[in-house]
């Protein structure tokens, strides 16, 4: 009855919702580090990881030995050159870490287009794309149960995992295909 009155709107003081459309690819990342434990106590290599929002391929990795805002920048910047998407609007995300924040980091950013976006503080959810593919990574059969030997080691084994996780993985979050045809516009046929 409301809908034939055209009755049936919204009513309220607040504003009324905005109707906001989903990122395509290259336009949201959101990346973070985590710590890939080594062979000595105390010892971590860290994964520094950049992940398209639309697709969840992995456009971006690399294993180092500390957390440093100037491997960020040249982890982003190489990330956006072999995609070749320099001078696109690009919203990069992440939590609230000390590489994150870097005065630096922020103004390479600024620099080179990209906008930054942050999480609320203290949230348990702060970066979900990111935490949750650090936790498929971590829970595939493969990840070693003991420790990394070397540095080496742990970048072997996190470009294998890159690989299946872009290439061979059917992700449930993308109506179970690859990151990689997702990201290519690979998946027309399902979208029917």
């Amino acid at each position: 009855m409301l809908r034939e009155e055209k009755q049936n709107t919204h009513r309220f003081k607040t504003k009324a919702p905005v109707k906001r459309f989903p990122p395509t690819h290259n336009q949201v990342w959101t990346w973070d580090i985590t710590w890939l434990d080594g062979s000595v106590k105390g010892l971590y290599f860290k994964l520094y990881l950049i992940l398209d929002m639309f697709s969840r391929m992995i456009v971006g990795y690399e294993v180092l030995e500390t957390e440093n805002a100037e491997y960020a920048q040249f982890l982003v910047k190489r990330a956006i050159l072999s995609l070749k998407i320099s001078g696109n609007p690009l919203i990069l995300h992440s939590d609230n870490g000390s590489p994150m924040k870097a005065a630096t980091f922020l103004a390479t950013l600024e620099k080179i287009g990209v906008q930054s976006s942050f999480s609320m503080p203290r949230v348990s959810n702060d970066n979900p794309y990111s935490e949750s593919l650090f936790k498929t990574m971590k829970y595939v059969p493969s990840f070693p149960n003991a420790c990394f030997v070397s540095i080496a080691d742990a970048r072997q084994w996190v470009t294998r995992f890159v690989y299946w996780y872009n290439h061979i993985h059917m992700h449930n979050g993308i109506k179970y295909l690859t990151p990689y045809q997702r990201h290519n516009s690979l998946d027309k046929y399902h979208r029917e």
